[in-house]
């Protein structure tokens, strides 16, 4: 599991807030994932590559999985690695944290969107993440 993930799982269950995750991946993968980890439990709303026409960069993940938890876009914030995922969160309306990973770190992300960026989900303080204070889109 990357840097910071559990932590941000465990702090988001603590304040009460709605986890989804909008995967372009198929369950079955996903849940293998999942249940090594023993992470599954942490998320109320799943939607995968089974559930849609389209993947992402389409919002269509995104938008169920905001329907799903009973959220606004403008509610929601949307943690990413990939440009199609950051593309489709920002499609869907959402704030989005972009943490690219050692296979997306080399893509280039649009960069006329304003994203949040971070090397690891650690270095991003959850608190101020939550309240929406997060003002710079790189670091």
């Amino acid at each position: 599991m990357r840097e910071g993930i559990l932590n941000y799982l465990e702090l988001a269950k603590e304040a009460g807030l709605k986890i989804g995750l909008a995967s372009s991946s198929h369950r079955a993968w996903i849940d293998k994932y999942m249940d090594q980890l023993g992470i599954a439990h942490y998320f109320e709303c799943i939607r995968t590559a089974d559930d849609v026409a389209k993947v992402k960069p389409d919002p269509e993940l995104y938008v169920q999985t905001l329907a799903g938890l009973g959220v606004s876009a403008s509610e929601a914030v949307a943690i990413e690695d990939s440009p199609n995922g950051a593309r489709a969160a920002a499609s869907a309306g959402m704030a989005c944290i972009v943490v690219p990973n050692t296979m997306t770190r080399s893509l280039s992300f649009d960069e006329s969107r304003h994203y949040y960026h971070s090397d690891s989900l650690a270095n991003i303080d959850f608190n101020q993440m939550a309240a929406g204070k997060l003002i710079s889109i790189s670091q």
